[in-house]
């Protein structure tokens, strides 16, 4: 019987954490899914965050077009809520019912430690993929991951200005070259 996959990635955090790294880059959500899979198939994949005003309505579309289920709420102003409670209720739910074998989690945040040692202890594997992640974390975990470019969206290609009688500028075009081999790790 293959492992059943439960991911869990808080949007705000890595967006954050590879934003620190790649400045402007973003994650691809659909990369991090199909990496998620060599684990087994992934029977649920949560994406939580927060959105201002209506703002991430078509990022959270896109979530769940993916095959995330977006867990957002909506704030008024722009501030930080944390989904680590959130995030851990439904792993402890999702392990407890018995429908997850392995947990990939996308969150760098050592508070996460206690419900990764409870999951580890009920015979859950604990796989954290995520950018900057804690060493607390991935001494907790079975195995770590550190995101590498090769998962992030592809660079944006700069538009080339209209000169009005002016020489024209040369712009380099980028290419994603699929960036170096990402970071792994087991815990000991």
């Amino acid at each position: 019987m293959s492992n059943r996959v439960g991911v869990f990635i808080d949007v705000g955090n890595q967006y954050y954490c590879i934003n620190k790294k790649w400045l402007g880059r973003k994650l691809n959500y659909e990369k991090y899914l199909d990496a998620a899979k060599v684990f087994g198939p992934v029977v649920r994949a949560f994406a939580y965050g927060t959105q201002v005003e209506g703002v991430a309505v078509n990022f959270i579309t896109v979530l769940h077009h993916l095959g995330y289920e977006p867990q957002y709420k909506t704030v008024e102003k722009k501030v930080w809520y944390s989904w680590n409670v959130g995030m851990a209720m439904d792993i402890v739910r999702l392990v407890t019912n018995n429908k997850i074998d392995v947990v990939v989690m996308g969150n760098s945040d050592n508070n996460m430690v206690p419900v990764i040692s409870w999951a580890r202890e009920k015979g859950i594997k604990v796989i954290i993929t995520g950018c900057g992640i804690n060493k607390e974390l991935k001494q907790v975990c079975d195995r770590w991951i550190e995101i590498n470019e090769g998962m992030l969206e592809l660079k944006a290609v700069p538009k080339k200005p209209v000169a009005i009688e002016e020489e024209e500028e040369e712009y380099e075009e980028f290419a994603d070259t699929g960036g170096e081999n990402g970071d792994t790790g087991t815990a000991k």
